[in-house]
């Protein structure tokens, strides 16, 4: 199961350096949301940073495929 949604998360073309980030950023999400009380500040902002580096990678690619097809 976890082989799978590594190999899922790594289809959606993030740099291996972001891929680590993103995964250091999902343990900490689940250790703030196992802790108790919660730390829902320390939760949200690594779901905020997780949201950032996937719009980077998105953009980061589109603008590799523009430049692609103008050279084709």
């Amino acid at each position: 199961m976890l082989k799978r949604y590594i190999v899922f998360l790594s289809s959606l073309c993030v740099d291996k350096y972001l891929f680590v980030i993103l995964i250091m950023l999902a343990v900490g999400m689940g250790l703030a949301i196992m802790k108790n009380p919660p730390s829902l500040e320390l939760f949200y902002g690594q779901l905020a940073g997780t949201f950032i580096i996937i719009a980077y990678s998105t953009i980061k690619n589109r603008k590799n495929q523009n430049k692609s097809k103008k050279r084709q």
